[in-house]
């Protein structure tokens, strides 16, 4: 990737602007991008239509459609290049604009997740790989509360799935959920744990988890 932005870095403007009519007269469903804010240094802080991530999103899940064998394989490579904004975001320290899209991201694949069986290592990956970018979108925000609980409802609503689905969890969320949260913020997620808990079939063991991995947390820091 250092190579190519190299290589575009040495070309004039009018170059660049053929370069990207040609890109977009051979792959037209990229037109979205002129319409989006991009990770970029120089970017301002514009933050991107969620709208507008959840119909790529869907997009992206319609390649999951029966079709040919060469084409599987599809549907990770389409949400990966969403997500890729979105990591990108955070690398320009641009929080806001990068949870926005994880949000979008976490929330379309796990109301689809049961809809295309054969995607299920693809929608996995992906989930997992939302939860180290909410992470740093969490620190990065310190000051701002409410951006805060957005990630922190991100990061449940990922527990909550595994949970409820009886699947395993790789990644550590209930450490994130209670290790650098406020007392504040904890009580609020107690409370979505103890809604979850009364509706949830499988998930009682892992609620019972975290409630506890939240109440340790709180009788640390008094």
């Amino acid at each position: 990737m250092k190579k190519i932005e190299k290589k575009l870095a040495q070309r004039e403007k009018a170059d660049l602007i053929a370069i990207i009519q040609l890109m977009l007269h051979l792959e037209p469903d990229l037109q979205w991008l002129l319409e989006t804010p991009l990770p970029t240094s120089s970017s301002e802080k514009a933050i991107p239509k969620p709208e507008m991530y959840r119909q790529q999103v869907l997009a992206a899940l319609t390649a999951g459609e029966p079709q040919p064998r060469y084409k599987l394989g599809k549907v990770e490579k389409k949400l990966a290049a969403i997500k890729a904004i979105a990591d990108e975001f955070v690398e320009h320290e641009h929080y806001v604009a990068a949870l926005t899209i994880y949000e979008v991201l976490v929330n379309e694949v796990i109301a689809h997740f049961n809809h295309y069986p054969d995607e299920y290592i693809a929608f996995s990956v992906i989930l997992m790989g939302c939860i180290d970018g909410l992470d740093s979108c969490f620190a990065g925000e310190e000051g701002n509360p409410a951006i805060r609980l957005r990630v922190l409802r991100t990061l449940f609503a990922i527990y909550r799935f595994y949970a409820d689905s009886g699947m395993d969890l790789d990644e550590d969320i209930p450490g994130l959920l209670a290790g650098n949260t406020t007392s504040e913020e904890r009580q609020e997620i107690a409370i979505w744990v103890q809604n979850a808990l009364a509706k949830s079939k499988y998930g009682s063991q892992r609620y019972s988890l975290l409630l506890s991995a939240l109440k340790k947390a709180d009788s640390k820091q008094s």
